[in-house]
């Protein structure tokens, strides 16, 4: 679904740009139905490897030690896609959060001990579970293609505690998978209302989306505002769209499952009604859904005017309050270790607050020389660094020896430098003498004759006896250097352009 770029008649006006709007991937809207279980007492037998089939379509599921990703799950992974929304182009690929940020975002109002580590398995769900998008040639099962990738393709966490085994979670820096970035950055996704998708349940929301996305696409091609309706057969509603909710058979049970999600959504103005009615081959059951005032003003909002809007979104400052100290943190053990001290990517908040506070001292890039600097001195002076804060004891050296060091490493780029030029120049030169060659080599036996003779003409008169030494190798040299001259062969300027 493309949105329409604004026209001076349609460009939104200041209450649409000021509008809350989600923006989510589009493939992650298709296999939330599949991905996520909102049916909290069928999450236990949801282990391993599961499999979906939809038409040509395959969704595989690989379950972790930390459980099937779960309605908790889901607002947190809508939680990481709001807050890309809010970062705005070029969408970043990581984000971070305050855990009351986090809490407020997924509902909830206060944030106790159980609440954080709830927050942190679902995290770790949509880290660890794997899953498989399958697109099958022909109905083929042998003739297929498909791109395998977590949610969250890196995770860390800030928490308070004991500095060396903090437990206490208080921030997290979340990556989303690049093949999820990258498809957004071409601008495959959709745009929600956020006001309205964040104050639903998991299956009410996952239920919104793809019910206004049919909607969407339906309006704008086929139906108008009087007559737009959509179908939906009943069990791959279920299967689909909602988590594999096991279908019912009777009319008061279905209505008994989803009656007061359906309402909800009534009651919202996103639909104004819906009816369950038996199929025409009397083989189940389909719900038709018929779109509400709120489903219109929604696509007059974030469909029509999607793109302008998109642009407009200010950037946040956390990547400066948590997720660099957080990334400097997490650097400086990965050196002295070879790995991270505790396989949960947890960093102190003691760490990072004096990560924050280097950082606004000296910059990004000597904070990390600082780090260096620190771990390759502390061997020599026999000091064994535990935390972070040990950093701080190198902190006078390091000053007093960075102009040297600064000095010695803009000599060594410029050797590096010069290196490199020589290289290049090498191979120019290669590249030429085989360009010269090769015409040397085609030329006819009268041509060749021809430029011997100018060559031998060229040269002063005491060269020109075959007697005087070198006269072979320096005739040679005059025939390729008339021969290069005559050909249109490129500068090395330009030789160098041609090859990025």
């Amino acid at each position: 679904m493309k949105p329409i770029i604004p026209t001076p008649h349609n460009e939104p006006n200041q209450a649409i740009r000021q509008a809350n709007a989600l923006l989510e991937e589009l493939n992650v809207v298709r296999v939330e139905g599949r991905y996520f279980c909102f049916d909290k007492h069928a999450l236990k037998a949801r282990v391993g490897v599961l499999q979906y089939r939809d038409g040509n379509r395959g969704t595989i599921i690989e379950t972790s030690r930390h459980g099937h990703p779960s309605g908790l799950a889901y607002k947190v992974l809508q939680a990481a896609f709001r807050k890309v929304t809010l970062e705005g182009r070029p969408f970043p690929d990581t984000i971070s959060f305050s855990y009351r940020e986090l809490a407020r975002l997924i509902g909830r109002d206060v944030i106790g001990g159980q609440d954080a580590k709830e927050i942190f398995r679902a995290i770790r769900q949509l880290e660890d579970t794997k899953i498989e998008l399958v697109l099958y040639r022909n109905d083929a099962e042998d003739s297929y293609q498909s791109i395998r990738f977590s949610m969250f393709a890196g995770t860390g966490f800030i928490a308070e505690g004991d500095e060396l085994s903090p437990r206490k979670i208080r921030q997290a820096v979340l990556t989303l998978h690049p093949f999820v970035m990258n498809s957004m950055r071409k601008g495959h996704f959709a745009v929600f209302n956020w006001e309205r998708v964040s104050a639903l349940e998991p299956l009410t929301a996952a239920l919104y989306k793809r019910l206004y996305l049919h909607l969407s696409n339906l309006y704008e091609e086929k139906y108008n505002r009087d007559t737009l309706k959509f179908e939906k057969d009943y069990e791959d509603l279920c299967g689909e769209w909602l988590g594999g909710l096991k279908p019912q058979g009777y009319r008061s049970l279905i209505l008994q499952q989803l009656g007061s999600h359906l309402d909800t959504l009534k009651s919202t103005g996103i639909i104004r009604g819906y009816s369950l009615e038996r199929k025409a081959d009397g083989g189940g059951w389909k719900v038709v859904f018929r779109p509400g005032a709120a489903f219109f003003r929604d696509y007059e909002l974030f469909y029509l005017g999607s793109r302008a809007r998109v642009l407009q979104f200010q950037q946040s400052s956390d990547q400066h309050e948590i997720q660099r100290p957080y990334e400097l943190a997490k650097s400086f053990y990965t050196k002295l270790h070879g790995r991270l001290d505790n396989a949960e990517g947890i960093i102190s908040a003691k760490d990072a607050d004096f990560a924050k506070g280097l950082l606004e001292r000296f910059g990004e890039e000597a904070v990390r020389d600082l780090i260096d600097f620190a771990i390759a001195e502390a061997p020599r002076t026999q000091f064994r660094m535990q935390s972070f804060r040990a950093v701080e004891t190198f902190l006078p050296k390091w000053q007093a020896s960075r102009d040297v060091r600064e000095e010695t490493r803009k000599r060594a780029e410029q050797v590096a430098r010069k290196q490199a030029e020589d290289r290049l120049r090498t191979e120019y030169d290669e590249v030429i003498r085989a360009e010269v060659f090769r015409h040397m080599e085609a030329l006819s036996v009268a041509d060749r004759d021809a430029l011997r003779s100018e060559a031998l003409a060229s040269l002063s008169e005491d060269l020109r006896k075959p007697e005087t030494m070198g006269h072979g190798l320096l005739l040679q040299v005059a025939e390729r250097r008339i021969l290069r001259d005559r050909l249109a062969l490129p500068s090395f300027e330009a030789w160098l352009e041609s090859k990025q």
